[in-house]
């Protein structure tokens, strides 16, 4: 059995780092704040099972700061309704340099279109120009699959060898929506 502690005297430098409280880190390890101010003030030695527990509370802190889908999506998402023509999704795609856009028709969400998949649709044509005109319900991709604000970003690469995006939700409401360029954007940060 591997038990990892840490030095009593840098639990403080650790919680500070993290961003926790005494408090918090008290409640989390099981013990009283005036313990952990005792401890981090060099007043106490405590003994191995406090040790314990505040280096499995910070351990617990430590993997929490992980980088979640809050913290890469995108907002507001831009949407278009269903009854939308491609050549207004084609010039609020170009207007806020976005490649894909959710189709909604009224609160419900109904598919997804790109700039791929109109180009793609679009080539096929004899007279491109009359398909501009058309609904983008005509048109429509899957779905983007929706994630909570909570979820671990490492948990949403796999998924993008798959989709163009995925829409983050917070309760039942759309949060936001992470694209390639967000996951990109997230590991160089």
């Amino acid at each position: 059995m591997s038990v990892s502690l840490i030095d009593p005297r840098h639990v403080k430098r650790i919680r500070v780092q993290l961003g926790i409280t005494q408090s918090a880190l008290a409640r989390a390890a099981g013990i009283s704040q005036s313990l952990v101010a005792k401890i981090e003030a060099g007043q106490v030695d405590p003994s191995f099972t406090t040790l314990k527990s505040i280096a499995d509370a910070l351990r617990v802190q430590i993997k929490s700061g992980a980088k979640k889908a809050s913290d890469v999506m995108s907002k507001p998402v831009v949407t278009v309704q269903a009854n939308t023509s491609i050549s207004d999704c084609i010039e609020l795609m170009r207007k806020r340099g976005i490649s894909q856009l959710p189709v909604y028709s009224g609160a419900q969400l109904v598919g997804s279109i790109s700039e791929g998949h109109i180009v793609a649709l679009l080539s096929t044509e004899a007279d491109p120009r009359t398909s501009l005109e058309r609904p983008v319900s005509r048109f429509l991709e899957a779905s983007y699959p929706t994630v909570d604000v909570s979820t671990p970003v490492d948990a949403l690469f796999s998924l993008f060898n798959f989709v163009q995006a995925v829409l983050v939700t917070s309760g039942d409401r759309m949060a936001g929506i992470i694209t390639k360029i967000d996951m990109l954007s997230a590991e160089v940060r």
